[in-house]
Parts: structure tokens; C-alpha cells; sequence
């Protein structure tokens, strides 16, 4: 995969310009691997913010219109990144980093690698006799495809687990 950045350094110490080039370079990353640049935005601004932030808020900082933001929240949401908070005494939306989205990034895609492996088992029970090269790569295919699984859930685990430590008051 090619993943074209800007790595240029942000020079100084000044928090502004190092908080927005992180949002945009995570605008980018999201981008390269196939989300909305807005969602990148939009999760990398969560993820160096402590506290929920605002839906009028979010549009405002990103500079971005609401319907943007209320789109690519959804999405962040439906796969487990931020997640949408009350706030007493206010009728907007406020958003903010969920509790392990790292971990929940990882279940997504063992989910979706399960979901291909059971298109390769249904296709290789398909597959009439005489279709030895396919079949031979559909078993690579599976092969790969269990050996992710397997490796991702134990990043999973790792990650959850760590999520859990870290909300323990003495991070053990």
C-alpha cells in the first residue's frame, strides 16, 4: 500500500500548529485507507481532546458544515471510535473518544476478515470438481485469512485489556 504523507516536521512548540497538523494528517492516514478525510479529521481532533466536544463545535473547528460532521460521526460511531454524550442542560449532541477504540478498530476488521472467510468456504463447497487451481487458491486465501484472524483477536485482547488497566485508578 502506498501511503503518501506529508512528514515534513512541525517545527516549534506552539500546541495550535501541532494539534492541527495531527487532525490533518489523520485526515490523510483515514483517507489513504479508504474513510472520508473529514472522519481522520474529525477522529484525530477526538482523540487530542480530553473533554466532549460539541456537534457546532466540531463543525467550527474543522471548518466543516454540520451535515459533514453528522455523517462522519455516524460512521466513526458505527465502528466503535467516538461516541456520541449528553450533556446536562444541553440540547446538542457532544462527541468524544470512545473508551477503546483502538480495540473496537481491531474487532471491526476480524469481523469483516470472518465475513470473507465464510464467502471462501462457501465458494470452495461450490466449486465443482476439475477447479483444482482456484481451489488451491482459495485454501491460500483461507489460510490467510485464519492466520489474520488469529493474530488480530490477540492484538484485540491486548488492546481491551490495556483500555481496562488504563480506567483502573492505579492503571494496574
Amino acid at each position: 500500500m502506498n501511503i503518501a504523507l506529508d512528514t515534513q516536521a512541525v517545527s516549534g512548540h506552539d500546541s495550535g500548529v501541532i494539534r492541527a497538523s495531527f487532525v490533518d494528517r489523520m485526515g490523510n492516514h483515514m483517507e489513504a485507507e479508504g474513510l472520508p478525510r473529514i472522519a481522520g479529521r474529525l477522529f484525530g481532533l477526538l482523540i487530542l481532546t480530553p473533554e466532549p466536544v460539541s456537534f457546532g463545535a466540531l463543525a467550527e473547528t474543522l471548518q466543516v458544515s454540520r451535515g459533514s460532521i453528522s455523517t462522519n460521526a455516524r460512521l466513526l460511531e458505527g465502528k466503535g471510535l467516538i461516541e456520541r454524550v449528553a450533556m446536562p442542560g444541553d440540547r446538542q449532541d457532544f462527541f468524544r473518544l470512545a473508551e477503546r477504540p483502538y480495540a473496537n478498530m481491531m474487532f471491526g476488521i476480524i469481523a469483516r476478515m470472518r465475513e470473507t472467510l465464510t464467502t471462501i468456504a462457501q465458494t470452495a463447497d461450490a466449486l465443482p470438481d476439475g477447479n483444482d487451481v482456484a481451489r488451491a487458491r482459495l485454501d491460500e486465501a483461507r489460510l490467510f485469512f485464519e492466520t489474520a484472524v488469529a493474530g488480530f483477536a490477540e492484538i484485540a485482547a491486548r488492546l481491551a485489556g490495556s483500555a481496562a488497566r488504563a480506567q483502573t485508578p492505579d492503571g494496574q
